[in-house]
């Protein structure tokens, strides 16, 4: 199977409270996305800039009726968020 990284299976959509991340593949393992986003929360990511870090205010990881999904809040915008999916190495 090819590598996938979180841009590869996945859209993002601007909410009124910042950005949600839609996991549109169904192949997908849950884990890996929550690791994704533990790894962000604590710091040990390299995706997004010192820039971008500062104007989150919130991140989770969400898992509802078999969608998986990251809820990001902060005056962030979709170009900020896709910017850093682009340099995220995790493969799914």
């Amino acid at each position: 199977m090819a590598k996938r990284t979180i841009k590869d299976v996945s859209e993002v959509k601007k909410t009124q409270d910042g950005i949600v991340i839609e996991v549109k593949d169904d192949t997908v393992e849950a884990e890996k996305v929550k690791e994704i986003v533990e790894n962000c929360q604590t710091g040990q990511c390299d995706c997004m800039s010192e820039e971008t870090k500062q104007k989150v205010t919130f991140m989770d990881f969400k898992a509802e009726n078999g969608k998986v999904a990251i809820e990001i809040k902060g005056d962030l915008t979709e170009e900020e968020i896709k910017e850093a999916m682009s340099r995220s190495k995790k493969e799914l």
